[in-house]
This record gives structure tokens, C-alpha cells and sequence, in this order.
């Protein structure tokens, strides 16, 4: 009798517990677990940043955001910011246009290493790469001695007193693969069924690309270009390196500490307004509805095989973006196994550089806070991400959309204004960045690498067909059950891909760990590449430093690729 009565009771339990864990994979569920987490670390500080520039001793003070705009250098730096995005996009489309025809349109020996090499860049944080720039530009530098050597000049060139240029070109170089990724998937799914009919019809090739192909381009166009303004616009580390000081995110940097300061705040007001309306106008003309590309009964475009003068420009297109986007990489390797570089073209050598990196207890230390940061945070976004990436794919959802773009927010939104409106939200908590800086270096890096572990995810669950997890409740396995035995082992790929991916950019996330790391004794890896280059002779340490993240950075892309193949430059999209 006993087991009788206990039989039905657990089947009551298990009952319930299903319904139970149903009911947080659908309806509201997912949202109460999204706002848990992104409600005090993304949207709270969002606000905070608001108050900051609309209210003054708990009155409503709109007049506070006229501020910047009646300081003649806070205007100016707008602008600027404003412009060097706009550049910076520029610049980076006229590098990826070509590469991206080129790898989805054209057969040709070689390319599946000079595509793969189109992805280097982002194996090297601008902050790092304007380091080695900067000792080849350097008075006396390598460029400046080579030129002479060369006959090309005869008196001094100071590259360095163009500030403004070399940042958009730095990240320019640095960006590029963003728009690449993008755009070449868009353009391998272009129906080519549809440039045909309208050659049919007596079209011109110009007339078919500005009519037809362009207008199925710009989505994945839009999606790259939007992640690069929103950088170029908001950048803080390469600014620094090239002492370009009349950025809004320069200005912003120096008057972290002023936490009552209402200048700061509106400022970030103005950054994040313009943002939030370049990432709108880009959501709206891609979600209108009205350009589509691949469907049932099309067919991709074949791809062209090119010889003679075509294939020399083919592959002259490739070896000049490759060549200029890796200068930086070439610098920074130079410049940490230099022991001097002034007067001559090539350094004098050592390696002592990277032992200095490790005796050192200031950069040893840094590269501890890194990467106990990065595994923090790396933990929370991979849980996160498959949670929402489960309940968004699998689960019925109530404005499933609309939770899509608060879970992916973060990427179109400027890590410079989310580090600062962390850092005035918690001044006084328990989390304060001023007592230690870890626990919000650790959240912000979370915050910010949330997308990519949910596009990760979300791209597996997609490719993975539900029948055997159908298969498993029906023999009356518990969701949670089925989660963790079935779904899981068929998606580990992209959860590893997500953790390489999410740990590998926290390590030398520079905006966050330049405005959150306000002690010396907490300061992560791109804080401490900074801090090395204001030294007189630090500049050496900080490439050498900033090449052992390079290494790092190289082996998980390496691996993410593997696992994730094609699917990589999806996550790269706002």
C-alpha cells in the first residue's frame, strides 16, 4: 500500500517540477531571468547615466544636457567622436567590399588562407595595436629612418602630430573583419536567380548590383557597419595611445572620478543617444520586411573561376588589406623583443621583455585579474546564454523579438558609457570599483560578451533537430533532464565555441578595464598596458604584454573557428 500511495505522489512531483521548468522556458519566464541579471547591470546604469544628465539635487534639470553644447570643447569633441566614426566605417567598407566579392563570388587557388587571414585583426585590441604603431611612427622610428635609408626624405616627419588619423586608420585595420564577416555571408546568399532575371531583361551589371544585389547586401552590410561605427564612435584606448584628447570618450576618461560632476553624464547622454539611434534606424531597415534574401526554390550564386590580370588584382586586393591590417601585429612583436629603437630601422634585440612581464609583480598580477575576470564572467555568460538561447529557440516566449534585442543590446551599446554608468551606480556598494574593482569588471565583462554566447548557442539549437528531445520526454524524461542529457551534448560545440569566445575578448576588453580599474593593485591587462605606456620605458613591457594576449587571443579563435565554422561571423552582428 505503501508504494502504491508513494507512486502516484512522484509522479505528482515530477509533474509539477516539469510544469514548473516549462513555465520558466516560456511565457514570462525568460524575462524575469534576463531582467534578473541585465536589469541591474545594463538597464540601471543606462538610467543612472540619464538621471545624471537630466536631474540636480532631485529636481528635474533638462538644461543640464545643454551643457556640453555650450562648452566649445565638449561640442567639439562630440563632433569629432561623431566624424571619427563615421571614418572609421568608411574606411573599414572600402577594405571589406572588395575581400568579401572576392571570397563569396570568385574561385581562386589560395583562398581559404587568405580569407582565413582577413580574420587576424581581430586578434589584436586597438589599444595594443596603436602601441606598436606608435613606436614605428615614432620621431626617429623605424618608418622615419627607412624613408631616409630610402632617399625619400631629407628632413624629420612627425607622424605622430596626426592624431586624429592615425586612430581612424588604426581602427580601421583593427574593424575591418567586422564588415567582412558580414557581407560576405550576405552576398553568398544572394539569390542569384534575381540578378539573372533582371540581366534578362536588358540590365546593365551596374544597374543589377545598384538595384538588385546592394539592396539584399544591406542587411548583413548594416549589421557589420553598425558594430564599427558604434566602436570608432565610442573608442577610448587608441585615442589615449595617440593622445588624441578632443574625443567625447577622452574627456569622459578624465572625469571618471567625478562622480557628481553633471558635465560627464551628459556628455555620455549625447554618446549613448546617438547610439541607440544608429542601432533603431538599423533595426528598422532591417527588420521592415522588404528585403529577403535565400528561400525555398532558390539557389546560391555560383562562383566564378578568375585568371590572368583579374587574379593578379584578386590576390593584390587581398596581400595589400592583409599586409596593412597586420603593421600593427608587426609592430607590437618588434617593439617587445626591443631593448632600444631610436635611430635606427630594426631594434636593437632581447627577450628580456617578457621575463620583465612576469618578474614584474604589477603586470604579473595583471594578468591574474584578467584571467580570473575573464573565467568569471565567461561562467556566467555560457549559463546565461544557453538558458535564453534554449528559451528564445525552444521555448514559447512572450515577445520573443523584443527579448532578442534586450539580450543583444549590449552589443550596440558603447562598453565606455555601460563601464561609466557601472561605475556611478555602484559608488557606495558593497561592489564599489573604488574599494575593488574585480566584482564590476567581472559583471561589466559578462554584460557586455552576453551576445556572443547567446548567437553562439542559438545557432546550434537552431541546426539541431528537436525530434530526439521530443523523443526523450515522451519517454518521460524531465525537460531539465533532457536539457542537460540531450540538448547539451548535441549543442557542446557552440557552448565551447561561446566560452573561447566570451573568455578570450574579456581578458583584454579594454573600455571597461580603463574607466572600472580606478587601483593599481586590480588593474587587468589593457589597464596595465596603458599605465606601461605612460612610463618613460614601458612602451617595450606593454607590446610584450600585449603579445602574450595576442597568443591568447589566437589560439581561441583558432579553436572557436573550428567548432563553429561558418556560423563565426554571426556573431558579429547588432
Amino acid at each position: 500500500m505503501i508504494e502504491t500511495s508513494a507512486a502516484p505522489r512522484q509522479k505528482n512531483l515530477k509533474s509539477t517540477a516539469r510544469g514548473t521548468f516549462r513555465a520558466v522556458l516560456s511565457g514570462l519566464g525568460p524575462w524575469a531571468i534576463a531582467l534578473l541579471f541585465l536589469g541591474p547591470f545594463l538597464l540601471y546604469p543606462m538610467f543612472r547615466v540619464l538621471g545624471g544628465a537630466l536631474i540636480e539635487d532631485g529636481h528635474f534639470a533638462p538644461g543640464l544636457l545643454l551643457l556640453p553644447l555650450r562648452n566649445s570643447s565638449m561640442r567639439d569633441a562630440i563632433v569629432n567622436s561623431f566624424v571619427l566614426g563615421v571614418v572609421v566605417t568608411i574606411l573599414a567598407s572600402l577594405l571589406a567590399f572588395p575581400l568579401a566579392y572576392a571570397s563569396a563570388r570568385l574561385s581562386f587557388r589560395g583562398k581559404t588562407l587568405l580569407t582565413g587571414l582577413t580574420l587576424v585583426p581581430l586578434l589584436l585590441p586597438p589599444l595594443v595595436g596603436a602601441v606598436g604603431i606608435k613606436q614605428m611612427l615614432s620621431r626617429e622610428g623605424m618608418v622615419e629612418n627607412l624613408l631616409r635609408a630610402l632617399h625619400l626624405t631629407k628632413e624629420p616627419v612627425n607622424f605622430l602630430t596626426m592624431a586624429a588619423p592615425m586612430v581612424a586608420i588604426v581602427a580601421a585595420l583593427h574593424l575591418y573583419p567586422l564588415i567582412y564577416l558580414n557581407l560576405s555571408a550576405a552576398w553568398a546568399n544572394v539569390d542569384s536567380s534575381l540578378e539573372e532575371a533582371a540581366e534578362n531583361l536588358g540590365a546593365s551589371n551596374w544597374a543589377v548590383f545598384r538595384s538588385v544585389t546592394l539592396p539584399l547586401l544591406l542587411p548583413g552590410y548594416l549589421s557589420g557597419a553598425l558594430i564599427v561605427f558604434i566602436f570608432g564612435f565610442t573608442d577610448l584606448g587608441t585615442p589615449l595611445i595617440f593622445d588624441y584628447t578632443e574625443v567625447a570618450s577622452y574627456k569622459i576618461f578624465m572625469a571618471r572620478q567625478e562622480v557628481n560632476d553633471p558635465l560627464p553624464y551628459a556628455l555620455s547622454f549625447w554618446l549613448l543617444l546617438a547610439s541607440v539611434l544608429v542601432f533603431w534606424v538599423s533595426r528598422r531597415l532591417l527588420d521592415n520586411g522588404r528585403i529577403a534574401t535565400l528561400a525555398r526554390g532558390t539557389r546560391r550564386a555560383r562562383e566564378v573561376p578568375v585568371s590572368g590580370w583579374r587574379l593578379a588584382l584578386v590576390y593584390l586586393s587581398f596581400f595589400t588589406v592583409i599586409g596593412l591590417s597586420l603593421l600593427p601585429h608587426f609592430g607590437v612583436i618588434l617593439a617587445s623583443l626591443a631593448k632600444d629603437w631610436t635611430s635606427t630601422i630594426w631594434p636593437q634585440w632581447t627577450t628580456s621583455n617578457y621575463g620583465d612581464v612576469f618578474r614584474d609583480s604589477g603586470t604579473s598580477s595583471a594578468i591574474k585579474i584578467s584571467l580570473l575576470c575573464a573565467a568569471l564572467s565567461m561562467c556566467i555568460d555560457v549559463v546565461a546564454g544557453f538558458f535564453l538561447a534554449y528559451a528564445l529557440v525552444r521555448g514559447k516566449v512572450w515577445g520573443k523579438g523584443l527579448l532578442d534585442t534586450l539580450a543583444m543590446l549590449p552589443l550596440a551599446l558603447p562598453g565606455l558609457i555601460l563601464a561609466f554608468g557601472l561605475l556611478v551606480s555602484f559608488r557606495g556598494t558593497p561592489l564599489d570599483p573604488f574599494v575593488n574593482s574585480v566584482p564590476l569588471l567581472v559583471i561589466s565583462y559578462a554584460v557586455r560578451r552576453l551576445p556572443y554566447a547567446l548567437r553562439a548557442v542559438s545557432s546550434g539549437l537552431q541546426q539541431t533537430s528537436v525530434t530526439l528531445e521530443e523523443a526523450s520526454l515522451n519517454l518521460g524524461a524531465s525537460p531539465l533532464k533532457t536539457m542537460w542529457n540531450i540538448t547539451r551534448p548535441l549543442v557542446m560545440a557552440n557552448l565551447l565555441a561561446a566560452a573561447l569566445l566570451t573568455f578570450a575578448f574579456a581578458v583584454l576588453e579594454v573600455s571597461d578595464s580603463l574607466i572600472l580599474s580606478l587601483d593599481n593593485s586590480t588593474e587587468p591587462i589593457a589597464a596595465k598596458i596603458y599605465a606601461l605606456t605612460q612610463l618613460g620605458n614601458g612602451d617595450f613591457k606593454a607590446c610584450a604584454l600585449g603579445v602574450l594576449g595576442m597568443l591568447l587571443l589566437t589560439a581561441t579563435f583558432l579553436f572557436a573557428n573550428r567548432a563553429l565554422g561558418k556560423q563565426l561571423g554571426a556573431l558579429f552582428r547588432a
